[in-house]
């Protein structure tokens, strides 16, 4: 087959534009690494106290140029936190790790870098997981007044009754504590309507009643103190 003399040079100037015009990906020479750091939130231990350290064996992906939706690679980071994607075009990147929440939900940690040739750096990643991140807690105190056969005998912090939580307006309760010292607290909730209930004992009759309050969540990372003190009684 003849090729016309002008066919030859669209051909080869549209292989140059194409290769001046390359997306960002895989096939270039440039590398890009960076660390991520795990904040981990405990439970039990009723302050928010967290720590920070090297995430080790985390997933690390990488989102090419503007593309939404979907990452174009991923790696696992090392004992040390680091993370590398090598052979890389020039061009604008995103990377990014996954905090974790208490009810199960993740969210991306993202960080934009630009690869311009060699070896490249992202701003470092800093990941929240625990039980306890993103939840806040209830605190409530108790006074007692303590009867015998009818007739008070003493008054002082409420020890031993339980204390009980549920969504407002639910039938059930869904967790109870001990109240030890006048104080007890409920770890792990989310924001919401909850209603909060203390044992009290009937001095005539002995029988266990229920005095309920009601405390509203709306910020988590918070310790919400019920603004008022349960009043209880305790035959003994």
């Amino acid at each position: 087959m003849k090729i016309s003399h002008w066919f030859l040079p669209f051909v080869l100037i549209s292989v140059w534009f194409v290769s001046c015009n390359k997306e960002e990906g895989p096939g270039g020479s440039s590398s890009l690494e960076g660390y991520v750091y795990q904040i981990e939130h405990y439970d039990d231990n009723y302050s928010f106290r967290t720590d920070t350290f090297p995430a080790v064996n985390e997933g690390v992906y990488l989102v090419f140029g503007d593309h939404d939706g979907y990452f174009g690679e991923d790696v696992d980071t090392d004992g040390n936190g680091l993370y590398r994607f090598d052979y890389l075009r020039k061009g604008n990147y995103r990377v990014y790790a996954f905090s974790g929440f208490a009810d199960g939900r993740k969210t991306a940690v993202v960080r934009k870098v630009n690869v311009s040739g060699g070896l490249n750096r992202a701003d470092t990643i800093f990941i929240h997981t625990g039980k306890a991140n993103g939840t806040a807690m209830v605190k409530g105190s108790v006074s007692a007044r303590y009867y015998h056969n009818g007739a008070y005998r003493d008054q002082g912090p409420g020890t031993g009754m339980r204390a009980y939580i549920r969504y407002a307006g639910e039938d059930a309760f869904f967790n109870d504590t001990r109240v030890g010292g006048g104080v007890f607290v409920f770890q792990k909730l989310l924001p919401g309507d909850y209603e909060v209930a203390v044992e009290s004992e009937n001095p005539a009759t002995e029988k266990v009643e229920l005095i309920t309050k009601s405390i509203k969540i709306t910020e988590t990372g918070i310790i919400y103190e019920l603004p008022e003190t349960f009043e209880v009684s305790v035959a003994v």
